[in-house]
């Protein structure tokens, strides 16, 4: 799977210009429901919010699927195996994964979007992922970030720049 996001990353370099209008709630929906079946059976709730039906972005969908999956992922693997992740989009052109687990203290917040980084000695993973959704971001002209959630627990958001258009 890492090969395969490594190489969508180099595609993706080189292809930034030609981004085609793509719809974030439609990307959240179906992030939600492939990864639904694996947060119920590690013991999670899952709960999905958008503040309109279609939030336009420039983009290209397949990457910005990964990155959202990477963050779906993210909260699978370490937000304690108990409570709800939620999934929100905002018309102001941001997707946010929270969960209800330990959360990152704030001044980890940066790093854990540096490769390798581990928030626990000996985490699992190649610590790659978050790297990933932040070189994602940042090829769409955005940035992801960890910010305060409804908990104290983690959540991490994907910000896009000009959204196009949201329709209610």
């Amino acid at each position: 799977m890492l090969t395969g996001q490594l190489l969508d990353l180099q595609r993706l370099d080189q292809q930034a210009d030609h981004f085609v209008p793509v719809d974030l709630v439609g990307i959240a929906r179906r992030v939600v429901l492939d990864l639904a079946p694996l947060a119920f059976a590690a013991g999670y709730e899952m709960s999905f919010e958008a503040e309109d039906e279609e939030i336009i972005v420039k983009g290209d969908q397949t990457s910005l699927e990964r990155a959202l999956t990477n963050l779906v992922q993210n909260a699978i693997d370490h937000g304690g195996r108990r409570g709800t992740i939620l999934v929100r989009v905002a018309r102001a052109g941001w997707i946010e994964v929270c969960d209800e687990g330990g959360g990152i203290p704030a001044e980890e917040r940066e790093q854990v979007f540096e490769p390798f980084y581990h928030l626990q000695q000996g985490g699992r993973g190649a610590g790659l992922g978050l790297d990933l959704v932040q070189k994602i971001m940042r090829l769409h002209g955005g940035h992801a970030e960890a910010v305060d959630g409804p908990s104290a627990a983690a959540c991490l958001r994907m910000t896009f720049p000009n959204v196009q258009r949201a329709v209610s």
